[in-house]
């Protein structure tokens, strides 16, 4: 196979991960590091550590030591300018004295100060870049097992064999490509269970998920699993795991030993040296100084020298003094002689993967024996097993140091000396160490360095290891894409009863609330938006237009008690409310701020209909719901959005329309603004609501869906007399802002209350209690904050919502919605201002394409503002 590298092609074997690959063809470093730039080559090639991390194929941070290759696949590196080998910001570690420890704290005290660093400092910070990718596909699994072992190991093997013979669903996770943990790269790849093995994989009970792994335990054994590469249509697979049992069996990670230089290049574990060694076919060096004493490091030594390596010396670790070298290890200094070498191997501690048992409600204990927290009193229905457990850890703490370029956190360049100055600053528990120093809060999340932070931390506070105690493991770890949390795109896409007829009528589709709605109508190949919207606003204000609006909201309340919920849970009062006529409804939270609108319309004493808006259905159905628990009254809420289709009528010549089809008295005494009726339109049986949303004599039209678009089709018919046109939301939009009609969402936000927008005139503080009524209250005595005022622009252009309004040079408030009028012949719009500014007339700034143009301040509708046209 062959893939890219900076461009350049590189060879890659069956089984080669990206960095095996590139350490095969001569790459020696790997990644620059977060502070310092330091070079950065291959650590443990476990992907538990941040020296591996690239840019593949657009997305960044990838552990390339775990990650397999695939054909004609683009690796970058990331974090260095202009090249891994040269990288210019690597000259900051000669000043590392002005950047100590907490040295952001200290420094940008001032704001000038820190203004004037913040773009060199956002430019440099962070660690790769979000490049174009290819189209990626995620997916979401649930399984539900009597047993889930975490870890492919022997013990997991032996964990899963025991279990599955007992007859019980057994899923065994593992993070590796082939199930057999260490014995994989061990000296002897026979001592792999190959039976063992097969029968598990041949056991029908027995579900294996492999390459994956597990980041995180919760509530009631809920594993969340991330499955790499499940098949070829999907990159991610985030599996919701929940067992009666679960089996840790996640063995142990090697960690590193602190001395002077020991983040070259050229210094590795020696457990990243075997899978070199043993998986990939790789010598990983020429000549070799091993660090480590007694069987471990003889092992090793002996491993290498069958590869052709040629030690020069196995050093006990407190014998070392420092690694010498820039870009790659060239020898190492001890303090019985100096010794040249290509490749300084780690025989570190090893520190039981025991994140999950502490996520699951257990206690990691010290244990002076075995030089490792163990885990302790586990939560019911969770075991440990294995090296995990503690089985097989001859630990003796390594040596410390003191050193400034002895690194405990490779991933935050967080030296000994950095972790001595915090402690003596006062941060001397390891929680507060940890946040102060950033050590352990990087990619590896502490596996590389939280043992040697905890060892330096109880050192230099004079308390031993287990009273110094470990920080706390919180998932993710390992991280999880946003992609995979996410998951596939199955939101759905919901179509209103006349999508047809609109598709045949040349709707542009707008997305909204998972509706596909008609933006506009494009009614010839040459018509651009704006022309379209002014012809649609042109007919609605002058003879008539029809728009669809199957998307409300709608819900059927019914029940003797429906009356006191509605008075509960909305701002108005709907107790008094006659049948046969409708009210406009606000819905606030508990603190007064608003949370929908809509319409709700007494069909009988005990029967409303409610609309919503098109995006709140589900919420205010839920909210309806909820303030009903606990009371014993007569309340059944149906949702019969999808039961209607609605359409809204509206214009000059909308009576005459809907005359010729309805069978009832239409005229402004039999049929008032704000009332309602049942009707026939044909031969099909409709609710008609007299409202104008967009200033016009208009109704809306509800009725059963399956008879929706005949009812929309018959009402184009008998308008096209007097010339109607369909109107979309754009058109609409337009209508609606020349009446100064509130959108909520749009032009409120989540602290907006009814009197800043202009709405307390829907708050009837005088009835009995109603969700929000005492702030509420309060708001309507303090009046000071901000309000929403229309505005119309002195000058040509149009403003972006959010644009600022600014007064003297000082931002004022901000745009909430503009459109062009055809009214007034110019930029309209509704914006937040000061209270103090919220007057009709007073003069304002509003920042159009970069610059500021004056407007004027107004408290009244743009169109119709005595609202006569609505009653006609």
């Amino acid at each position: 196979m062959k893939f890219f590298f900076q461009r350049k092609p590189v060879e890659a074997t069956p089984g080669d991960t990206i960095a095996s690959a590139l350490y095969r063809d001569g790459q020696r470093i790997f990644s620059r590091s977060f502070k310092y730039h330091r070079p950065r080559g291959l650590l443990c090639v476990s992907g538990n550590c941040p020296n591996c991390m690239m840019n593949v194929d657009g997305v960044p941070n990838v552990r390339t030591c775990v990650t397999p290759v695939r054909e004609a696949m683009s690796v970058k590196s990331q974090n260095a300018f202009p090249s891994l080998e040269t990288d210019f910001l690597s000259a900051t570690q000669c000043f590392d004295r002005l950047m100590p420890v907490g040295w952001y704290y200290k420094t940008f005290t001032h704001p000038a100060m820190w203004h004037a660093a913040e773009p060199i400092i956002r430019k440099a910070a962070g660690l790769g870049e979000i490049l174009p990718t290819r189209p990626a596909e995620y997916e979401h699994e649930w399984i539900h097992t009597d047993a889930a072992i975490i870890g492919g190991g022997w013990a997991g093997i032996h964990a899963a064999l025991t279990m599955a013979e007992h007859g019980d669903a057994i899923v065994l996770v593992d993070d590796q490509t082939a199930l057999g943990g260490q014995l994989r790269y061990g000296k002897s790849t026979d001592a792999v269970p190959a039976d063992a093995i097969a029968k598990l994989q041949g056991a029908a009970n027995v579900r294996i998920l492999q390459d994956s792994s597990c980041f995180g335990m919760y509530e009631g054994n809920l594993l969340g699993i991330l499955q790499r590469n499940p098949h070829s249509d999907a990159n991610e697979r985030l599996v919701h795991l929940r067992a009666k049992r679960v089996v840790v069996a996640t063995g142990t990670f090697e960690t590193p030993i602190l001395f002077p230089n020991n983040d070259l290049p050229g210094v590795m574990l020696s457990t990243g040296v075997r899978r070199l060694l043993h998986l990939h076919g790789i010598v990983p060096g020429r000549r070799a100084v091993v660090l480590g004493g007694g069987a471990v490091a003889e092992e090793i030594a002996s491993e290498l020298r069958a590869a052709g390596v040629e030690i020069a010396a196995v050093v006990e670790p407190r014998e070392v003094v420092s690694a010498r070298g820039s870009a790659q290890v060239k020898g190492i200094q001890t303090s019985n002689g100096n010794f040249t070498c290509d490749l300084i191997v780690i025989c570190g501690p090893h520190v039981p993967n025991a994140g999950l048992v502490a996520q699951a409600g257990g206690k990691l204990e010290w244990n002076n024996d075995r030089g490792a927290f163990l885990p302790a009193d586990l939560p019911p229905n969770v075991s440990v097993a294995g090296d995990a457990a503690g089985e097989m850890l001859p630990n003796a703490l390594p040596p410390l140091s003191t050193h400034k370029r002895a690194f405990v956190c490779l991933c935050s360049d967080v030296s000994c000396k950095d972790l001595c100055d915090g402690i003596a600053e006062g941060f001397d528990q390891i929680e507060t160490l940890k946040r102060y120093t950033t050590a352990t809060m990087g990619p590896c999340q502490g596996r590389m360095c939280q043992l040697s932070a905890i060892g330096i931390c109880a050192h230099d506070t004079g308390r031993t290891v287990a009273e110094t105690g470990v920080t706390t493991s919180r998932p993710p770890n390992p991280s999880v894409t946003l992609g995979a949390l996410a998951g596939p795109s199955h939101h759905p896409t919901r179509f209103t009863p006349m999508h047809s007829s609109h598709q045949r009528m040349g709707a542009v589709w707008m997305d909204m609330g998972g509706w596909k709605r008609s933006r506009y109508y494009k009614r010839h190949e040459a018509a651009t938006e704006s022309e379209s919207v002014l012809l649609e606003h042109k007919s609605v204000r002058e003879t008539v237009g029809i728009i669809d609006v199957s998307t409300l909201g709608k819900l059927d309340v019914r029940g003797r008690d429906a009356s006191r919920l509605l008075d509960l849970v909305y701002t108005h009062r709907f107790s008094e409310l006659r049948v046969n006529q409708v009210r406009y409804a606000l819905m606030c939270d508990s603190g007064g701020i608003i949370l929908d609108d809509g319409t709700i319309s007494r069909l009988a004493e005990d029967r409303y209909f409610v609309t919503t808006t098109s995006g709140n259905l589900d919420f205010v159905h839920q909210w309806l719901q909820w303030q009903l628990v606990g009371k014993q009254w007569d309340v059944h809420i149906c949702n019969v959005t999808a039961g209607y289709g609605a359409m809204n009528l509206a214009g000059p010549k909308s009576r005459d329309v809907l005359a010729k089809l309805a069978d009832c008295d239409l005229s402004s005494t039999a049929f008032p603004y704000m009332a309602c009726r049942e009707a026939k339109i044909g031969e099909c049986l409709a609710l008609l609501l007299r409202i104008g949303f967009v200033g016009e004599t208009g109704w809306e039209i509800h009725c059963p869906a399956e008879s929706a678009e005949g009812v929309w089709q018959r009402l184009l018919d008998a308008g096209k007399k007097f010339g109607i046109e369909a109107f979309g939301v754009e058109a609409q939009r337009l209508l609606r802002l020349e009446k100064r009609h509130v959108i909520v969402g749009v032009d409120t936000d989540a602290l907006t209350n009814p009197y800043e927008a202009g709405l307390g005139w829907a708050v009837k503080l005088d009835k009995e209690d109603f969700v929000g009524k005492s702030l509420l209250a309060h708001a309507a005595k303090n009046q000071t904050r901000e309000k929403l005022v229309g505005f119309i622009l002195k000058e040509a252009g149009l403003p972006k919502d959010g644009a600022a309004i600014v007064m003297n040079g000082q931002p004022v408030g901000r745009v909430t919605s503009s459109r062009f009028s055809p009214i007034q012949n110019g930029a309209i719009g509704l914006a937040f201002v000061r209270s103090s500014e919220a007057r009709e007339g007073t003069s304002i700034q509003v920042r159009v394409d970069g610059k500021l143009t004056p407007a004027t301040v107004t408290m009244r509708p743009f169109y119709d503002p005595e609202g006569l046209r609505l009653r006609q």
